[in-house]
């Protein structure tokens, strides 16, 4: 998946309205002294936007996404006849017409397309039939708009280095999950969070399963029986609560891969370990061992053995 990054700078009023309706969706934009600055960056997934404005601008939009918004000050915005400020989060999403009114300030913006979310709830919540929408602006709690506003100033503080897949994916996953929990959505919260609670205990059963019977010749399908879940279920556990985004698979590989490797290191050159002995005692054969091991490490098992 293709990081993008986009910066954009305008006094002028008709390219600032071209450029937030891109970004935004329908927007009518009214000001007489402007300039919009915004940082963008993200993936298809997620985008983290960074604006700043001086003077000021009215707006009316018909969003295209979903967006959590929070400001320094002097961000005023009206959805179905409820006014507010963004100096605490608040969620805007597509099917509401927005209409804010910003002045000299600045806005951090985080925004998922709605298909997205519901597909991540879907995996989370475990239930294919969940259609993703929120039942108001705010945070359900004070307590889980902190949780919010951390996992976003952790994004934002790791938007250098979203060159990296893996660190792009977990600041996805951070904001995307902290997103459903603080904001109400239609349904029960109550049976969510015990599905959420199961699966973070399947997944962590299944992981304890692979790093104690790693030497085994054991398939996904005993983990599942071990962590008590289906092995479609188990995967939607890993896709929601493995932090490198591994599915059971790759986890397990990763699991003897590193078995493989500690077990070399710590052999001497004369106790003749042979490579075909480490591959079979960690369910590989000789060539998988070879290719896997450097790939990760970047050195031929053959080598740490001396041979």
């Amino acid at each position: 998946m293709t990081v993008l990054r986009e910066h954009f700078r305008s006094a002028d009023l008709g390219e600032a309205e071209s450029y937030i309706q891109r970004s935004y969706g329908n927007v009518d934009l009214d000001a007489e002294d402007l300039v919009f600055e915004e940082a963008s960056v993200g993936d298809e997934r997620f985008a983290l936007r960074r604006l700043s404005v001086e003077g000021g601008y009215s707006a009316e939009c018909d969003l295209d996404a979903v967006i959590v918004v929070q400001s320094d000050s002097d961000y005023e915005w009206e959805v179905a006849g409820e006014r507010g400020t963004a100096t605490a989060p608040v969620l805007f999403q597509p099917g509401s017409a927005l209409a804010c009114r910003l002045q000299d300030t600045r806005v951090r913006v985080v925004g998922f397309p709605l298909e997205v979310l519901t597909d991540l709830a879907r995996t989370v919540y475990n239930d294919d039939a969940i259609d993703v929408s929120f039942a108001g602006a705010h945070p359900v709690s004070p307590s889980l708009a902190r949780a919010w506003q951390s996992a976003a100033s952790l994004a934002f503080e790791s938007e250098g280095a979203f060159d990296s897949d893996l660190i792009r994916a977990a600041a996805f996953r951070s904001l995307a999950v902290t997103t459903l929990e603080t904001f109400a959505t239609v349904g029960d919260r109550r049976e969510r969070a015990e599905s959420v609670a199961q699966q973070q205990g399947a997944y962590r059963r299944a992981v304890a399963f692979f790093e104690q019977h790693a030497s085994l010749p054991i398939t996904i399908d005993d983990a599942a029986s071990a962590a008590g879940v289906s092995t479609a279920a188990l995967d939607r556990a890993f896709r929601t609560h493995s932090v490198p985004g591994r599915t059971p698979k790759e986890h397990l590989l990763a699991v003897r891969l590193d078995a493989a490797h500690t077990e070399m290191v710590g052999s001497s050159i004369d106790a003749g370990l042979t490579v075909r002995a480490v591959a079979a005692r960690w369910g590989f054969t000789p060539r998988e061992l070879t290719r896997h091991h450097l790939q990760i490490y970047g050195t031929r098992p053959a080598d740490l053995l001396g041979l």
